[in-house]
């Protein structure tokens, strides 16, 4: 077989993916392909033909990603953007909105959006929103037009919208022609200039799950190609796992209501006051406390994206030693002061999971369990090995604090598990502190409470 380095370095040039560790075995078996295909081993002759001929290019290039995805993919933020951010968006600017999903595989993640836009605006929703799939693989995009699925791509569709929407043929399943018509579909090359012709400027773009497949300087390329194609004010969707890896200074990090997404930054004269205020988040759509707590102080600002520091920020060393007093106040039960302590170190930092986790303690104690469990998200954000956080999601979940979801909770112990079995003195991503919880305890409580039954609520 012929050196890999070649059609790694093509391909890479040619649509940005990045062949690396396990996707060489499909690079393997692509050119294997391509041999049989084409009857010669010759790197040279092979690269000559895949750049002439399109539908081989696209052949090539389809049997190198995964293409794994299913209907209602990370729900919460679906929920968000239907339910939150388009109805604000429409009410600010009217319709018709314009959403894309770039890398959209399949179908199933545009199809998801076309689904939950009918389930809120009924057959309004035609009017309101276009919905458009783009995608460098035109095998999938074939697929996606003729809306036929089966088996794992309902996974987490709920049937009610499966009976909705979907007519049994055969052992698949059949997409309602009035979606199918709705929802357009495009090639989509994110690192060719002809991607900037897409029929926008769009409102939405959701770019989730595909990010994986780039190295750092290719998805910086890539945001600055969707940025102009995002409408003013408009926002890019990446998924929950690949937030901050695409927090490259192209767009600036935001938050609400637990979902997190980017922004391009207007410039200041055309921006409101009420912009340049931080809005304290509301409660995140799961779990959901049953009564937001009173007085709840807000939580702190997303990042700017400044090259300097700012001139009046703390000296690291004096944030250690505030942590460290905030972490014994919290130890005697002083929450008000630790609290005090903690939120200008948010302010200054809001991305020191330290910090995040002592205030979700502090939070907790101070039953106000729906700002903790936000402030331990935004630990996990920053740091997914953060098994404190994890430990102390699934307590509040187990413990009644929050109406509890058995799975959630599963997962957040499992989390500690594999964590602390694979590294048993691990310090989940904390810096300057220790967990308050030791990590043979920890293991051990969430080997325990793993499958067991949530607490009588407010109990325990």
């Amino acid at each position: 077989m012929s050196s890999l380095a070649p059609f790694k370095q093509w391909v890479h040039q040619r649509c940005g993916l990045h062949l690396e560790g396990l996707t060489e075995a499909r690079l393997v078996r692509a050119i294997e392909a391509l041999h049989v295909e084409l009857g010669t081993q010759d790197s040279h002759v092979m690269l000559t033909r895949l750049a002439e001929d399109d539908a081989l290019f696209d052949r090539f290039v389809s049997q190198l990603t995964v293409n794994e995805t299913y209907f209602f993919r990370e729900p919460e933020t679906l929920h968000w953007l239907v339910e939150t951010y388009l109805p604000r968006r429409l009410a600010e600017q009217g319709g018709p909105l314009r959403l894309l999903s770039a890398g959209c595989s399949s179908g199933e993640e545009p199809y998801s959006v076309a689904m939950a836009l009918q389930e809120r605006y009924g057959d309004r929703a035609q009017t309101l929103f276009t919905i458009t799939g783009g995608d460098v693989d035109q095998q999938v995009l074939k697929k996606a037009q003729a809306g036929r699925y089966a088996g794992m791509a309902f996974r987490a569709l709920h049937p009610s919208l499966r009976a909705r929407f979907f007519t049994p043929v055969g052992r698949s399943f059949q997409l309602d022609t009035t979606l199918r018509q709705w929802v357009t579909f495009q090639p989509l090359n994110l690192l060719s200039t002809s991607a900037c012709h897409m029929d926008g400027p769009f409102d939405v773009i959701l770019f989730r799950n595909v990010s994986i497949y780039f190295d750092e300087a290719t998805r910086r390329t890539i945001q600055h190609q969707l940025k102009q194609l995002l409408a003013p004010n408009g926002i890019l969707l990446c998924g929950v796992t690949e937030t901050l890896g695409n927090d490259l200074g192209v767009f600036s990090l935001k938050e609400e209501q637990g979902v997190f997404y980017f922004q391009a930054e207007l410039p200041m004269s055309a921006r409101s006051v009420n912009e340049l205020v931080p809005v304290a988040p509301q409660a995140t759509n799961a779990p959901v406390a049953s009564e937001p707590a009173p007085h709840a102080e807000p939580l702190p600002a997303e990042p700017s994206h400044q090259e300097e520091p700012p001139p009046f920020s703390a000296p690291p060393s004096a944030n250690h030693d505030t942590l460290q007093h905030a972490h014994d106040a919290l130890n005697q039960n002083r929450f008000d002061d630790a609290n005090t302590l903690l939120m200008p170190l948010l302010a200054d930092d809001p991305w020191s999971v330290d910090a995040l986790l002592l205030a979700g303690l502090v939070a907790r104690w101070q039953q106000q369990p729906q700002r903790a469990y936000d402030y331990f998200k935004r630990a996990l954000y920053v740091s997914p090995e953060c098994w404190p956080a994890h430990f102390y999601q699934a307590e509040l979940l187990r413990q009644g604090e929050l109406p509890d979801q058995p799975t959630q909770r599963q997962r957040g112990y499992a989390a500690v598990v594999r964590l602390l079995d694979a590294s048993p003195l691990a310090s989940g991503g904390l810096k300057v502190i220790a967990s308050p919880l030791p990590p043979g305890d920890a293991c051990f409580l969430a080997k325990r409470y793993m499958n067991e039954h949530a607490v009588t609520q407010g109990a325990g």
